[in-house]
């Protein structure tokens, strides 16, 4: 099994020591390189770096344009960020400069294990309340009005078999609605899809 080198670029030393622990103890991942600032990550980089968790406010300069001046030079590497920023606008400019992934501060490590390794396979991960978010703004893919009825009966407390009744459709047509509903939220179940919908005024 390929090991994963991570580099971790965070100014604040307790979370990074933590962080730096937690991935250590995966079996496919290690910390092979450690920054606090822009300057440090640019002295560090070493050839073993495949993904780089990366703290957007750092005392020197701007993650992002970090992230875009590692790219040029390291264009294998991968990037998450690890944010407190859930801004739409500020998540497709970090994605322009080269930001593969997503994390807040507060999630839990699962998390974090689930962007990197995400990232690394060549995908783009997105916290899934972050995707959601993205996904639902004006200019991206919407529901359909057969997928927002499915989410607004069963917000009324309407079970799977009477949604199904009620649009004139097969349990199973339903199910692999749900499972669609879910894919273009970005989350992983139907109560994540009511809370993402239930966040933009589509369920109440």
């Amino acid at each position: 099994m390929k090991t994963i080198g991570i580099m971790l670029v965070e100014d604040h030393n307790v979370f990074r020591e933590g962080l730096k622990k937690l991935i250590d103890m995966e079996e496919n991942m290690q910390v092979v390189a450690e920054a606090d600032s822009c300057t440090t990550a640019l002295q560090n980089m070493s050839p073993e770096v495949d993904v780089v968790l990366l703290d957007i406010g750092l005392p020197d300069g701007d993650g992002l344009d970090l992230c875009k001046r590692m790219t040029q030079t390291h264009p294998h590497i991968k990037f998450v960020a690890l944010t407190t920023y859930d801004d739409v606008t500020f998540i497709r400019k970090a994605m322009e400069k080269g930001v593969h992934g997503f994390v807040p501060k507060y999630a839990f490590f699962d998390e974090i294990r689930s962007a990197i390794n995400m990232v690394y396979k060549g995908g783009t991960y997105l916290y899934p309340g972050l995707q959601a978010e993205l996904l639902l703004k004006p200019d991206s893919p919407v529901l359909t009005d057969q997928e927002t009825s499915i989410l607004q009966l069963i917000a009324r407390g309407e079970d799977q078999k009477e949604v199904a009744a009620k649009l004139y459709i097969s349990l199973s047509t339903l199910r692999r609605r749900i499972r669609g509903i879910c894919t273009k939220l970005g989350v992983r179940t139907l109560e994540e899809a009511l809370a993402a919908a239930a966040r933009r005024g589509l369920v109440r």
